[in-house]
């Protein structure tokens, strides 16, 4: 922060947090500010590091699953992906087809609720209070499909090596088609509806926090960040993983690249994960959900991973979300690292804060839709 403290006679220093009500988590923003102008920026973290990749170290791979779930809640499925496909690619474990159908299904509804989450506290952070009440009621309703699939609204501990804890429940389909029917043909058209209709939401939105593809790419931006810069870079469609290659959905993006653009991507990509999932369940197969014949059991409390080193990256809510394992052939990793999409969110905050008003400064914070969570691992 030194080179934020020379100031000025005209100019003063701005904390934001590390405690706010706009912001995901505890990190700070120092702003040079200077009349109601920002003149430079820097984030601030660590506040709340919990060292997740040492501990996944100093754990067994199955009690690793937890584990990973809790870097970010919203994400908790995808991370599952992103931790059991390495293990899978070490140890040469075949996902049977229909498990890997029901991975799909599981990991697109966390998106959907995810952006809903996020959606209404962008709208909570500028006053716009009852987009928060709309958006939070739909979201329950995504949770509760969540549970009836892997006993848990938020962290699930649902993946296993090879497959998946439990088949999709009686009726799902159904009770699916019941739950997204509104969602899909009314209320998502009115969320659309009222942002474009709201001057006052344009006003605080449109050009406001505008993104470079150049700069978003410079600092490692993915998701619907980058997306909403005009860049169609999405891992399911250009590394696909799963059954992802079989299913048709568009990658959304948005090519103003500015907190108006980032909401609509995201609100464009529900939609999408919607297609995807009832796409899923009409084409899902018959057949096991954990491989047959395989020295790794379902429940095998300690397995040993061939030695090797592998990466695997996943399109989580945010973004690329990529793991690094190294095996010596023990029961337990031996480095784990991560590479998650919201750190390099938060680094492209203070090449967009430069320039903009302080009144804006929530505004773009809240649309980059961070998880300090995952950041502080």
């Amino acid at each position: 922060m030194d080179e934020l403290e020379e100031l000025e006679s005209t100019e003063m220093l701005i904390h934001i947090g590390p405690q706010h009500p706009a912001q995901p988590g505890p990190f700070r923003l120092n702003l040079k500010v200077k009349g109601e102008t920002v003149t430079d920026a820097q984030v601030e973290l660590g506040f709340i590091h919990k060292g997740i990749e040492k501990i996944l170290e100093s754990k067994t791979y199955l009690q690793g699953i937890p584990i990973v779930d809790r870097m970010c809640y919203l994400g908790a499925l995808s991370n599952e992906e992103a931790f059991c496909g390495c293990v899978e690619q070490l140890a040469g474990i075949e996902v049977p087809e229909r498990a890997q159908y029901i991975r799909v299904i599981t990991e697109e509804l966390s998106r959907i609720q995810s952006h809903l989450l996020g959606f209404g506290e962008f709208s909570e952070f500028i006053g716009y209070q009852s987009m928060f009440m709309y958006t939070i009621k739909e979201r329950e309703n995504v949770l509760s499909l969540l549970d009836s699939i892997t006993g848990a609204r938020i962290t699930h501990t649902f993946l296993k090596f090879g497959g998946v804890r439990e088949d999709l429940p009686p009726g799902f389909k159904d009770k699916f088609t019941r739950t997204m029917e509104q969602l899909k043909s009314t209320v998502l058209d009115e969320y659309e509806r009222l942002l474009k209709s709201d001057t006052i939401y344009k006003d605080r939105t449109v050009g406001v926090g505008v993104l470079s593809p150049e700069v978003a790419k410079e600092v490692g931006v993915a998701g619907p960040v980058l997306r909403a810069t005009g860049v169609p870079f999405d891992i399911r469609k250009d590394e696909p993983y799963l059954v992802y290659d079989d299913l048709d959905f568009k990658v959304c993006t948005q090519k103003e690249g500015d907190s108006y653009a980032r909401i609509m991507v995201r609100l464009n990509e529900i939609r999408e994960s919607i297609y995807i999932i009832e796409q899923a369940l009409d084409q899902i197969p018959d057949g096991p959900i954990f491989p047959e014949n395989t020295p790794y059991g379902k429940r095998t409390p300690t397995m040993r991973v061939p030695e090797g080193e592998v990466f695997n990256r996943v399109e989580n809510p945010r973004g690329e979300m990529g793991i690094y394992m190294v095996s010596d052939g023990s029961d337990k990793p031996y480095r784990v690292k991560v590479r998650g999409p919201a750190y390099p969110t938060l680094q492209a905050l203070p090449p967009v804060l430069r320039g903009v008003y302080v009144a804006d400064v929530n505004t773009i914070a809240g649309s980059m839709d961070g998880c300090t969570s995952e950041v502080d691992r």
